[in-house]
């Protein structure tokens, strides 16, 4: 740390003048100049944006639950899933291709639905299953696999990412091996303990179109706080509801997942923390201490494990989703921070980190998604559970998905429902773009047909400036330029390619830009570019 580093400097030059060591007294001086250091160094690096992504927390709002065409009254919205979808739950919802995508769980397979990405989200889903047979659709993913293996009993928690750089289609899921996969000496034991599998496709994720499953692209428990436990002959715990994400200035995708770990007759305790791969399925590697821990007092959830009414006797952190923003520079979560099997509960909680992964800040309305507070909501005679969460720049919201659950006697009250909140927009018009200090677009100029599109700046001082482009859903797409300029006016050329060389099609994208100069502040920047062949 830079604190002992200057210590031993001070130290190594006071002994060649001195001939010795420093006296005490000297000794204690040195060792407060230290820890203030150490204070200053850490103190520095946990300054924190408090105002949320964007400069504002997201304020949710149940819209309702989503539905489809009726299969023998298609003028008529129906349940998405019928009598036919089974226990319906873990979804994931994300953007592509023109069409707001679910990929959800099913006894224990994986199944998809999609919608128009329109700004209307409630009707006119596609159903799960055939209209005529009332059969589901072939699964994306299922258990299998070879015994005692990876996935050969239990397959749920979908999560799905399109590698950037690739262009390989991944899908996460929780696969439940038995007790003998990770621990022998638990043979015979009921319970399970839990891993990661990856399947992989060429082709965007579709209705009836599986993955390719070959069991061995496996992240498995070895950490203290992942290892399951033997619950009085019951096992527990492991690996569980991993999301992906794309780190642009890492170039890796980071898996999010929680550990569940506890021990002989204690209540578990579940962790999250997250594991980097260059290739988004093997060579992991783990951070080793858990960045969101509810059982660490300095952990804006600390809350949740105390008695209610101050907070809910909830050790853990279940069913967490973690999206990534690459306009805003960070990671959202969403989670449940109460037991979701109780009537009322399943309260929803979100968090934002700044540094992608390694400080979490709580929302200031936590939580924010209660059974029984709104009308269009889960009424309290149910709970709440899987949230997950959508950035959607074109319409300028966040969109989160969560099922409903009731009576175990009741199917067809299982529901997706919907909640938004709106996004801070950014605008194409140069004079609109607020900028840290007098840095600051002065024109942006994107032409007809295949003419290359020019983004002008003015610098009030030397810097390195980097200048992307993403997708709506936060894919980077082009990094236009990234290099040292002098203070002044700066064009910059883009020709309409990705990083591939390729021409994008006509479309709606998102541009950052930034800045940092000698005095070592970043200055941001962001807006929309339209283009039109």
């Amino acid at each position: 740390m830079r604190g002992l580093g200057e210590f031993k400097r001070f130290e190594f030059c006071y002994n060649r003048v001195n001939g010795g060591l420093p006296d005490l007294f000297t000794r204690s001086i040195l060792l407060g100049m230290v820890l203030f250091m150490f204070w200053f160094t850490f103190s520095s690096a946990q300054v924190r944006d408090e105002d949320g992504p964007l400069g504002e927390w997201p304020d949710f709002t149940p819209l309702g639950y989503i539905t489809a065409p009726h299969p023998n009254y298609p003028e008529t919205q129906t349940h998405l899933y019928g009598d036919w979808g089974g226990i319906v739950g873990e979804e994931f919802i994300f953007l592509q291709d023109g069409l707001i995508k679910l990929i959800y769980h099913s006894y224990h397979e994986s199944y998809m639905t999609h919608h128009p990405h329109t700004e209307e989200l409630l009707a006119d889903w596609a159903l799960g299953y055939d209209k005529v047979t009332k059969v589901k659709f072939t699964p994306l993913a299922l258990p299998g696999g070879p015994y005692p293996g990876s996935a050969w009993q239990h397959t749920d928690t979908p999560a799905y990412i399109q590698h950037p750089i690739s262009g390989e289609h991944l899908l996460y899921n929780t696969v439940r091996p038995g007790t003998t996969y990770l621990h022998p000496e638990w043979a015979g034991l009921p319970g399970h303990e839990s891993s990661i599998q990856v399947a992989t496709s060429a082709d965007p994720p579709a209705i009836g179109m599986p993955f390719t499953q070959n069991y061995e692209d496996i992240l498995v428990a070895d950490l203290w706080w992942e290892e399951g436990w033997n619950n009085n002959g019951v096992i527990k715990g492991g690996l569980s509801e991993p999301t992906p994400v794309w780190v642009p200035h890492l170039g890796k995708i980071r898996l999010f997942y929680r550990g569940l770990h506890g021990s002989p007759g204690s209540y578990w305790n579940w962790r999250i923390s997250y594991a980097d791969s260059d290739d988004g399925k093997s060579g992991w590697v783990k951070n080793p201490v858990p960045s969101f821990d509810p059982s660490d007092p300095s952990n804006p959830a600390y809350r949740w494990p105390l008695p209610y009414p101050e907070g809910f006797s909830f050790r853990g952190s279940w069913q967490a989703h973690c999206t990534g923003d690459s306009i805003a520079g960070g990671v959202h979560m969403i989670l449940c921070v109460s037991n979701q099997n109780y009537a009322g509960f399943g309260h929803l909680a979100y968090y934002w980190s700044p540094d992608w992964g390694d400080t979490w800040l709580g929302h200031p309305d936590n939580p924010i998604i209660v059974p029984g507070e709104h009308p269009l909501g889960v009424p309290d005679t149910g709970f709440q559970r899987t949230p997950t969460l959508m950035v959607d720049d074109e319409y300028h919201r966040y969109v989160i998905a969560y099922n409903s659950g009731h009576d175990a006697d009741e199917p067809a009250r299982r529901h997706t429902h919907l909640a938004v909140a709106s996004r801070p927009g950014v605008s194409t018009e140069a004079s609109e773009l607020p900028v840290e200090g007098s840095f600051r677009l002065i024109g942006l100029d994107v032409p007809l047909g295949d003419a290359a599109a020019q983004f002008s700046f003015e610098l009030p001082e030397r810097g390195h400036l980097r200048l992307e482009l993403f997708s709506v859903d936060g894919r980077k797409i082009a990094e236009i330029e990234d290099a040292h300029f002098e203070k002044g006016q700066v064009s910059l050329s883009w020709n309409k390619t990705d990083d591939k060389g390729r021409s994008l099609s006509s479309g709606l994208y998102l541009f950052r830009v930034r800045l940092v100069t000698r005095n070592g502040r970043p200055q941001t920047a962001s807006g929309r570019v339209i283009l039109l062949r």
